[in-house]
């Protein structure tokens, strides 16, 4: 089965994603089974309902044919390792005559016993000959007859039940066998991220990874429906309108939705009007967009009117008390712009606000209501011009953040190119832009684009303090290629292709985010001072938009 497909994605290593896919049926928000890969072959790291370790104790010599987020092949002459899931709770194997499966500590036996226990639900394994299971369940009582069923199953009929959606995509002509390996590899996470619906989503819907952001968010969503209008466009409406449904009476969108709890108080970057143009082009499906602009109405004018303070014409974030994570609003959670913990006139969310209520007036004229155009252009106008008057820096060639007292951020950020997106800069200003990509002492760093200057003084390898991100990059490369900066721009996608791709050839997995320097590999990177504290986690593995957005570079 799998020697019909060639460059599947083949490369075992420690984090890799494993879930069910809301592609293949239902999910359970609520009772999640997740897993993760272990650094050995086999080893298998379960991370929800609760931790455990499983592994397989005398494996021979294999070769991996498939890994993919729900389904696993190795083969070799002494036999065969293999799994699939079988349904949302069930994960159904083989193993080679003579191996152990080893879970939580104690070798499994042919009677289900429980490894784990958390959520509501209790996670049993079982062995019987070849044939090995693991399944979650409420209480004992489900167990027999599912582990018959899971020990039964036609586990090839599974891998390649599993498998379809990745092996018979559609790879564009001209990639080497490596980009197209990697390309499958991101349709790969972006299935397992996606999600049935639950609760208050009632559609399928996309996470930024199973375990632990496992929730529905803002701007995320967002970069998944630009990496699905390239991959799975049917899919993208449904999940950019399932963010969008959340739209709150008085038009603020929560950054993060739970199916059944209640949801976040704070927002997140606009740019779901962009998403929503970049899907109706590619599916000139008007009447799903005319579905998305009111609730794109609402929550782009609940912005404007509620995150401008001093009435200026700039909206500034919600700065937290949490010193970590000064700005979750904006995103760059942790970035060094937000230290002094004070409001700030925001260079992001200025030229992410007048792109989308630019974007929105697009959609606006493509589905004739041009009535709403005309505002949403005249708002776009008046950010620019106030972007022009107040947030460049004429000694740093850069877009700055300003406080209240009119006095510029000394923190040259990655967010000072957004104007360009936005179509903000003059021709000069943006050739200024443009000679920071070149210059080495700010933002020629040999991974581009790193999210702070090299000189900023407080550059790091901790999350926004200086590593490079797939969606900022993207963000960038769009606003060169609207002033004409092609080289650069082939540059920069190619850079971060090659990029993701040497780390998914030596991890086996996608990350959150990259060593600007090319030299940490990325899950040795520091996150929120975890290095220092010991506390918190890794930078996250098969993290959904740097697939999203891989895709859609390798699409292109």
């Amino acid at each position: 089965m799998t020697a019909t497909t060639p460059n599947l994605p083949n490369l075992w290593g420690r984090g890799q994603l494993l879930a069910f896919s809301g592609l293949d049926g239902h999910t359970d928000h609520d009772r999640p089974f997740v897993l993760h890969t272990g650094a050995a072959l086999g080893e298998l790291l379960l991370r929800l309902p609760a931790t455990a370790e499983i592994n397989f104790q005398g494996l021979p010599a294999l070769e991996t044919n498939l890994l993919l987020g729900d389904c696993f092949e190795a083969t070799g002459p002494g036999g065969r390792l293999a799994f699939a899931f079988a349904d949302h709770h069930t994960l159904a194997g083989e193993m080679p005559q003579g191996v152990t499966l080893v879970a939580g500590g104690a070798p499994v036996t042919s009677e289900p016993a429980i490894v784990a226990a958390g959520m509501g639900l209790k996670v049993f394994a079982c062995v019987r000959g070849t044939r090995w299971c693991l399944l979650a369940a409420e209480d004992e009582a489900q167990v027999a007859g599912r582990v018959d069923a899971a020990l039964a199953a036609d586990l090839d009929r599974l891998v390649a039940e599993r498998s379809r959606y990745v092996r018979e995509f559609q790879v564009p002509a001209g990639l080497d066998s490596g980009d197209e390996r990697l390309l499958r590899k991101a349709v790969s996470v972006m299935k397992v991220n996606t999600e049935a619906p639950c609760g208050r989503i009632g559609r399928r819907w996309t996470t930024p990874d199973r375990w632990p952001h496992r929730h529905m968010w803002l701007w995320d969503s967002a970069f998944h429906g630009i990496g699905l209008s390239y991959v799975d466009p049917d899919l993208g409406k449904e999940a950019v309108l399932a963010m969008l449904e959340q739209v709150q009476p008085d038009g603020m969108l929560p950054h993060m939705v739970l199916p059944k709890d209640p949801p976040s108080k704070i927002t997140q970057p606009p740019v779901l009007a962009w998403s929503v143009l970049r899907l109706l082009q590619a599916t000139e499906d008007h009447a799903w967009a005319a579905e998305c602009m009111p609730y794109l109405m609402r929550y782009l004018d609940w912005m404007r009117l509620n995150r401008d303070r001093n009435g200026n014409g700039l909206p500034e974030w919600f700065i937290e008390g949490e010193p970590l994570c000064r700005c979750g609003e904006c995103g760059l959670d942790n970035s060094p712009r937000f230290d002094a913990a004070t409001l700030l006139d925001a260079t992001d969310f200025s030229s992410l606000l007048a792109s989308d209520y630019g974007c929105l007036a697009q959609i606006a004229r493509q589905v004739g209501k041009q009535g709403i155009a005309e505002p949403c252009e005249a708002y776009t106008d008046r950010i620019r011009t106030a972007v022009n008057e107040l947030l460049w820096s004429e000694a740093a060639g850069l877009y700055m953040d300003r406080d209240f007292e009119g006095h510029l951020s000394e923190v040259k950020a990655v967010t000072g190119f957004f104007p360009l997106f936005a179509g903000i800069p003059s021709a000069e200003r943006a050739e200024r832009l443009r000679q920071h990509l070149h210059d080495p002492r700010t933002f020629a760093a040999p991974v581009p684009i790193p999210s702070v200057s090299l000189d900023c003084g407080r550059y790091s390898k901790d999350m926004w303090r200086g590593p490079a991100w797939i969606n900022t990059n993207y963000v960038v490369c769009s606003g060169l290629r609207r002033y004409g900066f092609n080289e650069e721009a082939d540059r920069l996608k190619e850079q971060t292709i090659a990029e993701v791709r040497r780390w998914y050839e030596t991890e086996g997995c996608v990350f959150e985010y990259y060593d600007s320097l090319g030299v940490t590999s990325p899950k040795d990177l520091d996150r929120k001072q975890r290095l220092i504290s010991g506390k918190g986690m890794a930078p996250i593995s098969d993290y959904h938009w740097t697939a999203a957005l891989t895709a859609a570079w390798l699409m292109e």
